[in-house]
């Protein structure tokens, strides 16, 4: 379908969607390039506002579309302005709004806006039959950005060229003005239709009275010709075809509805089955941690249990050979003391011999107090 401009555009046409049978004639597109007037010279000279060569200047992007369409609805829906006035005055006042708000972008002239005008407004009409051809079908589930697409889809495959006016629209779909503007469109396709069937009755014999009296050169309709003929046929065929497809585009809906509500049953009962398996897992984990946290208890209590005896054997342990170097400490001193006891004093030098009695005498009177 050709890439879509990026501004204010909608995603991607879905591939499920079926491109209408082409109902109409695509538009004609702006000129590709646009061209500076001269100043306007009522009266005169015409080649007096003439100063120099023309200067090609770009094409209209999106923001000025927008500028130019913002303006449009300015002064159509200025209640000072809006009864009585012209077609020069409307679009001169459009002409300085716009230029007065251009910004960086060039200068454009009133025949530029008006031409730029046209195509938008041509644009923008089409786009918005086809959008409330998808409003009647009134699809459930479709959402206003599927309704969007499917207009979009319909646009591009009736015309053969996708619609670049999304910017424009937005601002124009749902203001009266513009409301008014497709109903006359409407109104003008009507009666042209009128006009056809009217000349179509008159060429078979089943017009009125005054068909029939009136002269052939002043009153009597044309009768339709071979060209017409074959656009009644193609539109016949077009209705029967937008027929048919609007039952696929309903099939197509049905079956994708039913397609959602398998899925969004599977979906739930998958849902179901993962929590089951979640609360499962959530119960195993909690067990094993309490498991794992029990047998750390376990293990530390045995922990502290042989610590405790460990250090009560070491106590004990030590006591033992404390006591064990009590008693042979006091063997030795019971032996020194015994030693010194049995010293004969009367064979010893005079300075030992007071030395060796001070200290039997101490070690008399030890051993003669009362055991504690």
């Amino acid at each position: 379908m050709g890439s879509f401009h990026p501004y204010g555009m909608p995603p991607p046409v879905p591939p499920y969607f079926y491109p209408a049978p082409p109902t109409m004639p695509p538009p004609a597109g702006p000129p590709m390039q646009q061209v500076s007037e001269g100043p306007r010279v009522r009266g005169g000279d015409p080649d007096a506002g003439k100063s120099g060569p023309k200067v090609k200047l770009p094409n209209f992007n999106p923001e000025e579309d927008v500028n130019l369409t913002k303006w449009w609805l300015n002064i159509s829906t200025d209640p000072v302005f809006n009864i009585g006035q012209r077609k020069e005055g409307f679009w001169l006042r459009i002409m300085k709004g716009y230029n007065s708000s251009r910004g960086v972008y060039p200068e454009r002239s009133q025949k530029s806006l008006t031409t730029r005008w046209d195509y938008i407004k041509e644009c923008c009409t089409k786009f918005s039959e086809f959008y409330s051809s998808v409003l009647r079908l009134n699809p459930s589930g479709m959402s206003d950005v599927d309704k969007t697409t499917e207009a979009m889809a319909r646009y591009a495959a009736a015309l053969q060229k996708p619609f670049t006016q999304m910017h424009s629209w937005k601002l124009l779909k749902d203001e009266p003005k513009w409301e008014a503007c497709i109903g006359a469109h409407s109104k003008v396709h009507v009666l042209d239709d009128d006009s056809s069937n009217a000349a179509a009755g008159g060429a078979n014999g089943v017009g009125g009275p005054a068909e029939s009296d009136a002269p052939a050169s002043s009153g009597s309709k044309r009768p339709i010709g071979r060209d017409a003929t074959k656009a009644t046929r193609k539109k016949a065929a077009t209705s029967s075809s937008s027929s048919e497809y609007i039952s696929q585009m309903n099939d197509m809906w049905g079956n994708k509805l039913s397609l959602i509500k398998e899925s969004h049953a599977e979906m739930a009962s998958h849902h179901a089955t993962m929590a089951v398996l979640q609360e499962k897992k959530i119960t195993t984990d909690r067990e094993l941690q309490e498991k794992k946290m029990s047998t750390e208890r376990e293990l530390e209590e045995r922990r502290l249990a042989l610590e405790e005896r460990r250090l009560e054997m070491e106590m004990n342990d030590r006591e033992s050979r404390m006591e064990m170097e009590r008693s042979r400490a006091a063997k030795e001193e019971r032996a020194e003391d015994k030693r010194i006891l049995s010293i004969d004093l009367d064979r010893c030098s005079p300075a030992l011999r007071l030395f060796y009695k001070r200290q039997q005498e101490q070690i008399l009177a030890k051993y003669s107090l009362p055991p504690p």
